[in-house]
């Protein structure tokens, strides 16, 4: 255990369906572009980014949030990538991947993961990524 993974903290967001997953992710890109801080969203490939990309622009319907993707070479606040960088230099991590986030070089103060209890399949993988932060020291708060 890494002395200072005890500062960074891990939230799990339960949610049970793919609506929930989008209000979640698009609350939490308002509120750090409101409060002007970057918040990097790290997706597993280019599909994702673009379905990311697209919601960003259009939910909830009366608005949209500004944003960047990794080829687009802005600092945004909100920052849509694949790659293990950090673009646009954030502190919080919103993990959109199977993968835990290796924070070694990164880092991130706080990570969100989805504790998906949509099916079996994907809430095991939530519990073996809880699993893997827990092992290494993490802060984990379940929300």
């Amino acid at each position: 255990m890494t002395q200072n993974n005890k500062h960074i903290r891990i939230f799990f967001i339960q949610v049970k369906t793919d609506e929930m997953k989008r209000k979640k992710i698009t609350e939490h890109a308002m509120e750090y572009f409101e409060k002007k801080s970057p918040l990097l969203f790290k997706v597993p490939h280019q599909k994702a980014v673009d379905y990311l990309d697209l919601l960003l622009w259009r939910y909830p319907q009366d608005s949209f949030l500004p944003h960047s993707v990794e080829n687009t070479h802005l600092k945004e606040l909100i920052t849509i990538t694949t790659s293990k960088e950090n673009p646009n230099e954030a502190k919080s991590l919103f993990n959109l991947t199977a993968k835990p986030i290796d924070n070694t070089n990164l880092f991130f103060t706080h990570i969100y993961e989805f504790e998906d209890l949509s099916s079996t399949a994907r809430n095991k993988n939530a519990q073996d990524r809880y699993k893997i932060y827990k092992e290494q020291g993490f802060s984990i708060i379940t929300v």
